[in-house]
C-alpha cells in the first residue's frame, strides 16, 4: 500500500516535470480556440503547462483577430505580467533560473504563428540586457529609475496616435516618459497581480487603428514600470 502510494506520488512529480519542460505552443491556443474550446478550457491548458508568453502590445490584437477570446487574453497578459515580477524578485532575492528554456515567458512571433525559445527570435536564455532581470524580453523599455522624466497618461498616448501624431515622435515621448493613470496621477504600476493594462484594451486599441509600433512601446514601458517598482519592493526584503 505505501508503495503503491509512493509510486504514485513519484509519477505525479515525474509529470509535472515533464509538463514544466513542455511549453505550449501559442499555435495552439490559437488552434483551441478556433475549434470551439471554451475560454476557461483553454485558461486550465496554459496553467497546467506552466507556460507563459512573452507578448508585446501588439501581439493581443492578432491572437483577438485569429480567434482568441478576451478572456484568454486577459489571463496571457496577466500571466506575462506576474512572471515578469517573479524574474524581477529572482534578481534581487534569487535564486537565478540559470539557462532553462521552459522556465522563463516564451518569446512569440505571431506573423509565422510560433513560440519558444529557438523557434520565434529572441535572446538565448540566461543571457540578457545588463538593466534587465534574466528571462525578460529584450525588447521592454530602458528603465527611467533615478532619472528626471515627464509623466504621460495610457488614454493621452492612445488619444494622440488616434489624431495622427506620428508613431516615431509617440515611441520617443514613451521612452523618456513614466506611465501615469487616467486617475489622479496615481502610478499605473500597482502590483503585479494587476495588470492594469489588459490582454483586451490592447486589443480594443489595435482594432481602434493604434498601430503596433506604439502598442508595442506601451507594453514595454509598463513593463519596465513592473521591474523598476518590483526592485523597489524586493529590496525592501533584504
Amino acid at each position: 500500500m505505501r508503495l503503491n502510494a509512493l509510486l504514485g506520488i513519484i509519477c505525479f512529480a515525474l509529470s509535472e516535470v515533464a509538463s514544466s519542460g513542455s511549453p505550449l505552443p501559442i499555435s495552439e491556443v490559437v488552434q483551441m480556440s478556433g475549434s470551439g474550446t471554451s475560454p476557461r478550457e483553454i485558461i486550465q491548458r496554459i496553467r497546467t503547462s506552466q507556460t507563459s508568453y512573452a507578448l508585446r502590445g501588439s501581439d493581443f490584437g492578432k491572437l483577438r483577430a485569429a480567434g482568441v477570446a478576451d478572456e484568454v487574453l486577459d489571463y496571457l497578459q496577466q500571466s506575462f505580467v506576474g512572471e515578469v515580477d517573479q524574474l524581477t524578485r529572482r534578481s534581487v532575492t534569487g535564486p537565478r533560473l540559470g539557462g532553462c528554456s521552459y522556465c522563463y515567458p516564451q518569446p512569440v512571433d505571431l506573423d509565422r504563428m510560433v513560440s519558444g525559445f529557438g523557434v520565434a527570435s529572441s535572446e538565448v536564455p540566461g543571457r540578457h540586457r545588463p538593466d534587465l532581470p534574466a528571462g525578460v524580453p529584450e525588447w521592454v523599455l530602458p528603465s527611467l529609475s533615478g532619472r528626471k522624466a515627464n509623466q504621460v497618461s495610457v488614454p493621452d498616448i492612445v488619444d494622440m496616435a488616434r489624431h495622427g501624431v506620428p508613431d516615431a515622435q509617440i515611441v520617443e515621448l514613451l521612452r523618456r516618459s513614466r506611465l501615469m493613470s487616467s486617475s489622479k496621477a496615481s502610478t499605473i504600476v500597482r502590483e503585479y497581480s494587476v495588470a492594469d493594462l489588459s490582454g483586451s484594451l490592447f486589443a480594443q486599441w489595435r482594432g481602434e487603428g493604434v498601430s503596433d509600433a506604439v502598442l508595442d512601446a506601451i507594453q514595454g514601458r509598463f513593463l519596465a514600470q513592473l521591474i523598476d517598482w518590483g526592485r523597489l519592493r524586493y529590496q525592501n526584503w533584504l
